[in-house]
């Protein structure tokens, strides 16, 4: 994202530097043994100036002219918004929306970073995001390297990007060739996702592989241990994130036209890390316990949508349960879902966006410190109007 590459060139194989190699990777990414180590979800009402600082200007002022990419927008705070637990970035058609000495920009976008705020190591990180489709646009969730060293020499990481009208997402890796100057890069791209609904874009990273994952499925992966000389791999150091949407440049496929009016929506930014390892404990004698019967299957009595872009819901009590697991995605797959564990048998559902919404709730009983759960309940679809 930062500087110019051409997506004609392929990079493989070269005499004079050292490219990662392909890795494996697990297919589906896992969160069961991770944990959250930071997030922002975007509650509010406004942008968290403890994690992010927005950006402004034509790169100029930061000593990137255009941002390094003959970018065409002025990046302005007034179009980053906080509601309705999302962030949007508004990229839009603004005649004068800015000046530097005698450049004029008549495209006003939005930009932040995490620098100096807010640092990610290894573990995996995922935006989950839905971007616009609009002519000359370019929006992209990504890092740079914190060791202080002048780009390339820093590393960047582009989780996601997208260009123009096209449903193409690429994810890339930039560090330094061995000459010491060079901008070597590799990317991969997929290109049969709808990219204006909700997807979750993620980055793992262990000291040994960087992979990229679409909706938690594997898009690509590459070695990245320190060589055998102790050298180390950029791609191994500490990160801050990146979010912004450009408005042409090199990579967006011309310049926007005036009927230019598009929202990039940010749901939230998470990073997890493993969970600790648990100690070791001595084995008790077993004894032998009474077996509980796991709880029926939940019925929802009832789940409609109330002011605000929430949803009320209303559980049917199950005799001898602890409590009550609730689920929802704005996909039938719950791909990206969000969860609640609750104790009693009503709960509204806040934060929505307008659309349709699937809910299916489980119950639990406890067996000592181990939870028994139930059969999911049906699905139920509520359409949030107001």
């Amino acid at each position: 994202m930062r500087k110019i590459i051409m997506l004609a060139a392929t990079l493989v194989a070269s005499f004079c530097f050292t490219v990662p190699a392909m890795a494996d990777a697990p297919k589906k990414f896992d969160l069961t043994n991770y944990e959250i180590n930071w997030a922002d979800e975007f509650n509010g009402t406004e942008l968290n100036r403890k994690n992010w600082t927005p950006q402004i200007g034509n790169g100029n002022n930061y000593g990137i002219w255009e941002w390094g990419n003959n970018e065409k927008e002025y990046y302005k705070e007034e179009n980053l918004t906080v509601s309705d637990g999302k962030l949007v970035i508004k990229g839009k058609y603004e005649p004068n929306a800015g000046k530097v000495g005698d450049v004029s920009y008549n495209f006003s976008s939005g930009r932040i970073t995490s620098a100096g705020r807010v640092e990610v190591g290894y573990g995996y990180v995922e935006g989950r995001i839905k971007m616009p489709s609009a002519k000359g646009i370019w929006p992209a969730f990504w890092m740079l390297g914190t060791n202080g060293k002048t780009w390339p020499a820093c590393g960047e990481i582009d989780i996601m990007e997208a260009f123009n009208t096209r449903n193409t997402l690429q994810s890339t890796i930039h560090y330094l060739g061995s000459d010491g100057k060079s901008d070597m890069y590799l990317y991969e791209q997929r290109n049969d996702l709808k990219k204006t609904d909700w997807h979750t874009f993620g980055c793992y990273r262990d000291g040994k592989i960087i992979a990229f994952y679409i909706d938690r499925e594997l898009l690509v992966s590459y070695t990245t241990a320190d060589n055998a000389t102790g050298t180390r791999s950029v791609l191994n150091d500490k990160y801050y994130f990146l979010i912004n949407m450009a408005c042409g440049g090199n990579l967006a496929g011309g310049n926007p036209d005036s009927s230019l009016d598009a929202d990039m929506e940010i749901d939230y930014v998470r990073y997890y890390t493993a969970k600790p390892a648990q100690p070791t404990v001595n084995p008790t004698p077993k004894t032998t316990a009474p077996v509980v019967k796991a709880p029926g299957k939940v019925k929802i009595k009832k789940a409609v949508n109330v002011k605000k872009k929430k949803i009320k819901l209303s559980i049917k009590k199950i005799a001898g349960v602890k409590g009550y697991k609730i689920r929802w995605c704005d996909t039938k797959d719950f791909q990206g879902y969000e969860e609640k564990t609750i104790k009693k048998t009503s709960y509204t559902i806040k934060g929505l966006s307008k659309g349709k919404w699937y809910i299916k709730i489980r119950a639990y009983k406890m067996n000592g410190t181990k939870k028994v759960w139930g059969k999911w309940s049906t699905v139920k679809t509520v359409k949030v109007r107001k």
